[in-house]
């Protein structure tokens, strides 16, 4: 048998930390109030799924940087009664030009890089921000 290498321990420390990542934690705390611990038609809504880690140097461009805390927040349209617990954004407060993109309208051939798209779930929470 030969011996161990530094090479050997390190590859069996770095996989040990990759498994100690993959447990179901949450981007965002479920505490009370928040989206993920909401009642909806009597059962528990389920939690966001972000789409990925949102880096405000990636929407800078866009001027979407200032909503890097934003996913799995619930979003207020224009015009729609506001949540009345938990966190929330409010379309008055985006910089023009964006887009809300829906579950029910996912696709888009206009590519535009100034413009922020603003991802949502079946829920009206923000699951994704991109520019373009």
């Amino acid at each position: 048998m030969r011996p161990l290498r530094f090479r050997d321990t390190a590859s069996a420390v770095l996989f040990l930390a990759f498994l100690g990542c993959a447990g179901t934690g949450t981007i965002f705390p479920s505490a009370p109030g928040s989206p993920g611990g909401a009642v909806l038609m009597g059962g528990t809504m389920p939690a966001p799924v972000i789409r990925q880690p949102v880096l405000p140097e990636y929407l800078v461009g866009c001027r979407g940087h200032v909503l890097v805390p934003a996913p799995g927040l619930t979003f207020g349209a224009k015009g729609a009664p506001l949540p009345t617990a938990g966190q929330f954004v409010r379309e008055e407060k985006l910089t023009a030009p964006y887009r809300v993109i829906r579950p029910v309208n996912r696709t888009w051939q206009e590519r535009s890089f100034d413009l922020l798209n603003v991802e949502l779930d079946a829920y009206s929470r923000v699951i994704g921000l991109a520019c373009g």
